[in-house]
């Protein structure tokens, strides 16, 4: 039985990867855990659920070497973008120092293990030519100290494949969003405020920043088994994005919520809302991942959003 192991497993994308995981019965999985925002341990063996911090050395160390994984998918970082200009040393660093120890356990315990390093569509930042979708190719340009961070991580693992020939493939997934996601973003932020006014629990206005600011969204489930594949598939070394290739502002997915929702809502747009230095258009260009995987979004961004809608009605 392959042995596959999560960092962040606790995290959004985790539990959803290790639902995708659990369709081949063959995956046996390990799942290391900090701060979890899911209780995993009605999915995977509670003996297979490791707490620790992987800022600690020595706790990546002794991870890696017990489990002696196969592949690992590495989750695990701070990830809200909208405050990392406020948590600039600490998100930089804590993400750096997880992406070494991890690469470096790896490197000593289990260098014949594939590693997924999941970075972002975040580190295009500030695109020159919004014209048309963002490929690998695309100059990086950060915007912000979380996207720094994951052009650091994706710096290390590709000096840990070049200089010691780990098995490393980095993936650059954009938006992604679905049931179980936080408030921090955007989606599940508005559809809150729906639902909130839906019962009479909110004023029927919602406040928002920048309404056309254009993104890529793709169900979390596709997104999981797009890294799966990648597990598979992808060739050591390389660099994909994975996204639908489909852009939508922010004011579209406000009237997506507008035609699944009872809620007669006003929009206002406020200045203190509008982010500094967000790039107006970040669609990606994943042709090079789906021409060699098949990889195809399947859920529609109108299902997307009524799960996540449903998913707090019942809250």
């Amino acid at each position: 039985m392959p042995k596959v192991l999560i960092t962040g497993a606790g995290g959004f994308v985790g539990t959803h990867l290790i639902n995708e995981l659990k369709k081949s019965p063959e995956n046996e999985i390990y799942a290391s855990v900090y701060k979890a925002t899911s209780d995993i341990t009605t999915l995977v063996d509670q003996t297979h659920i490791i707490a620790g911090d992987l800022t600690d050395y020595a706790f990546a160390e002794s991870l890696v070497k017990s489990v002696q994984p196969d592949v690992i998918f590495h989750l695990a970082a701070l990830s809200v973008v909208h405050n990392s200009a406020s948590l600039a040393t600490s998100v930089m660093s804590s993400n750096a120092t997880i992406s070494y120890n991890m690469l470096e356990a790896t490197k000593l315990y289990a260098s014949r293990a594939r590693f997924i390093a999941i970075s972002s569509g975040n580190v295009y930042g500030a695109v020159e030519d919004t014209t048309r979708p963002v490929d690998e190719l695309t100059p990086l340009r950060p915007l912000n100290p979380y996207a720094v961070s994951k052009v650091t991580q994706e710096m290390l693992a590709l000096q840990y494949s070049l200089s010691y020939g780990l098995d490393v493939v980095i993936l650059r997934p954009f938006n992604h969003t679905g049931v179980g996601q936080t408030r921090d973003f955007v989606i599940p932020r508005l559809a809150h405020q729906f639902v909130q006014i839906e019962k009479k629990l909110l004023d029927p206005v919602i406040e928002v920043g920048n309404i056309e600011t254009i993104r890529d969204f793709t169900d979390v489930a596709d997104m999981v088994r797009g890294y799966v594949l990648a597990s598979q598939k992808c060739i050591s070394g390389e660099i994909y994005n994975i996204g639908t290739g489909v852009g939508h502002t922010i004011a579209e997915i406000i009237e997506i919520l507008k035609s699944l929702s009872s809620a007669k809502v006003e929009v206002k747009i406020l200045d203190k809302l509008v982010r500094a230095s967000d790039v107006p258009i970040l669609v990606a260009d994943a042709s090079k991942f789906m021409d060699l995987t098949g990889w195809k979004p399947q859920v529609s961004l109108q299902d997307t959003i009524s799960d996540i809608l449903e998913s707090y009605r019942l809250t």
